[in-house]
């Protein structure tokens, strides 16, 4: 901040602060600091970035300083020529607490209220160590008639700030007291410079470039504002507090005849609220009908692209089910057409071999022989050729007897009856009928042909049982 404001209560600030604005992020020592805003010697140093230690036993202004000032150590503590407990006297609402009982029955009798306190007694040896390392620009002892006790108990601590500020006068009097104290803060290596008609400032002999900005009071040189809690601000402040009462009083009328205003208004307001109750009442119908049918419509349309959906898929199944049962039937009628093909093929080639087997039949001897024989059976009635058929069974029979009797006859005329297969094959079942090939054992090696074959032989019923039995007796009599 640029403007400098005066919170102290004799503008103690102003005259440190025309010793020791060059420092840049100072540090000081306030031993009885009350107020962090009120009366206080540390707020335009605090404004201006320096930082400090607060000594404060009344409970109300050291919450309030942890409140304000919360970077800042605040000790909660009373600081004497020894340590102990000490009994405090807090005069409420004031800066006039002090640890001297006497000056505590005085107020007490001019009418304020006192209590008593039991608080921590510290020396100032022991605050200056909590202070910690480094320079302390200034210190400042306010302690309403004890400054006798904490210069006292200033004993081993080596620091020594730039300049001292002591009350020195007994409080709410301008009688002096600083003839108690003041060979001991000499003794400590400080010189006076300057009283104030309430402190004594004193500067180390360290710094005594520091005496000339002390030398004289805050003056217009100094350029500087008062705060609106000062002192010197009272008749301002009581003309303010007039001003402010006639202000309320405006406004009071103001306000009654804002009430009257705000009742028609308040009127009108509630027609109109109750009229956009019921638009938004209707609106929300409406919003929710449209809300509804929205919905409805969503449904309806998934609904459809469900069944649509479900239309395709089953469409997709029928088709794939129908073309496996196409693609199986195909197979099948493929199968049965290639199955068809070989058979017609199988049948052709047939019918090719029997159109073969019948060229040659008919370009055969015997065909040529038998020729007569077939006009002949064709032109005959069936009962007719029956009967033939059994007239010339007996001497068929007997023929095929002598034959086969015959071993010689029988080698010529087989090579001549089987070129007509016809014949041979009728003749050869003629022959197993009558069971001829059994009377002729003698002969049968003879026979050379396919009536061996048993397997191939063809006969009735009557001559297959005889020749069942025949073999069960072979077996019965032990023939191999």
């Amino acid at each position: 901040m640029s403007t400098l404001i005066s919170y102290a209560q004799n503008f103690e600030d102003i005259i440190l602060w025309r010793a020791l604005s060059r420092v840049e992020g100072g540090r000081y020592l306030d031993i009885g600091a009350q107020s962090p805003d009120v009366d206080s010697v540390s707020r335009l140093f605090y404004e201006h970035g320096w930082r400090g230690t607060h000594v404060e036993p009344t409970p109300q202004y050291a919450d309030l300083l942890r409140q304000r000032r919360p970077e800042e150590l605040v000790l909660q503590m009373a600081v004497g020529e020894t340590t102990g407990i000490l009994r405090f006297f807090e005069i409420v609402g004031t800066g006039l607490s002090t640890g001297d009982e006497s000056i505590a029955e005085e107020h007490r009798t001019s009418g304020f209220k006192v209590n008593e306190l039991r608080v921590p007694l510290v020396t100032l040896d022991t605050v200056l160590e909590q202070v910690g390392p480094g320079p302390v620009h200034w210190l400042k002892i306010d302690v309403e008639g004890a400054e006798k006790q904490v210069v006292d108990g200033w004993v081993h601590s080596e620091t020594r700030p730039w300049v001292l500020v002591i009350e020195s006068t007994r409080p709410l009097t301008a009688e002096q007291t600083h003839h108690q104290w003041e060979p001991a803060v000499l003794a400590k290596g400080y010189t006076f410079a300057y009283f104030d008609g309430l402190n004594r400032f004193y500067v180390s002999n360290a710094h005594p470039e520091l005496l000339s900005a002390l030398a004289i009071p805050p003056n217009v040189f100094d350029e500087f504002s008062l705060s609106s809690s000062s002192m010197f601000c009272a008749q301002v402040n009581v003309a303010y507090q007039q001003l402010e009462q006639h202000g309320q009083r405006e406004v009071a009328e103001v306000r009654a005849q804002e009430g009257i205003l705000r009742e028609g208004l308040e009127s009108q307001v509630l027609a109109a609220h109750a009229e956009r109750e019921q638009l938004e009442a209707r609106f929300k119908l409406a919003e929710e009908e449209a809300k509804r049918i929205e919905a409805e419509h969503a449904g309806v349309i998934k609904g459809m692209v469900q069944a649509h959906r479900q239309a395709i898929s089953d469409f997709q199944h029928v088709v794939s089910v129908e073309a496996l049962s196409l693609r199986a039937e195909l197979s099948t009628k493929t199968e049965e057409a290639e199955a068809g093909r070989q058979a017609a093929h199988r049948w052709w080639l047939a019918h090719e071999a029997l159109l073969r087997d019948l060229q040659q039949i008919q370009s055969s001897r015997s065909w040529q022989i038998t020729r007569p024989l077939r006009a002949l059976r064709r032109r005959l009635p069936s009962a007719a050729l029956a009967r033939t058929k059994r007239a010339l069974r007996p001497l068929a029979v007997r023929v095929l007897r002598t034959v086969l009797a015959t071993p010689g006859l029988k080698r010529v005329l087989k090579p001549l009856i089987s070129r007509v297969p016809f014949l041979y094959k009728r003749l050869h079942a003629l022959a197993a009928h009558e069971a001829l090939f059994d009377k002729a054992q003698s002969n049968r090696a003879a026979l050379q042909g396919r009536e061996h074959d048993r397997t191939t032989l063809h006969m009735d019923k009557r001559a297959r049982e005889v020749f069942a039995d025949l073999k069960r007796a072979r077996k019965e009599g032990g023939v191999a």
